[in-house]
């Protein structure tokens, strides 16, 4: 199991590092795309008409595509009131329903934004803006960025377990 866990644990790892490379070129893409709107906005009175529905679209894919790589990192923010007071087996018993609850949360945002992406792409339902995007484009995000996270959670809580 252990042989598992760890093949498990390099294969999440590459997909963090694949999905943090596309975040971070989303991110630079985001303030040129801010940079120019402001400044045709400012300067000629002509903002770009789809500069604000692509800032909200990579928002939320670059929220996702993260979202692994900062648990992972234990970069997320936390409010340890209760853990940094306990210690031992109570920490432990903390982490590990912190940890279950994740995957909770994860597990139905896989399954629900797998079912809602589906629905709307065969429903053909589009964002009724100047770009028209398909909704299923949209948050089709969210079941794929919560996979490495759940992932994650079950790597890291078995780590805790066998520690």
């Amino acid at each position: 199991m252990d042989r598992f866990f760890e093949n498990l644990e390099n294969i999440v790892s590459v997909i963090c590092k694949i999905f943090v490379f596309i975040a971070s070129l989303m991110m630079a893409a985001l303030v040129v795309i801010v940079c120019i709107d402001l400044a045709l906005r400012y300067f000629f009175n002509a903002p770009l008409l789809w500069g604000t529905e692509v800032t909200e679209i990579f928002l939320l894919y670059i929220t996702f595509l993260g979202t692994a790589w900062v648990f992972k990192e234990d970069g997320h923010v936390v409010v340890d009131v209760f853990t940094g007071q306990a210690k031992g087996r109570g920490k432990k018993g903390l982490m590990v329903f912190s940890y279950l609850l994740i995957a909770i949360v994860s597990a139905v945002l896989i399954y629900y934004g797998f079912y809602a992406t589906y629905d709307h792409h065969r429903r053909g339902v589009f964002n009724p803006t100047i770009l028209e995007t398909p909704i299923a484009l949209i948050i089709m995000i969210i079941p794929i960025g919560s996979i490495p996270l759940f992932l994650e959670v079950l790597i890291k809580g078995w780590k805790l377990l066998r520690h």
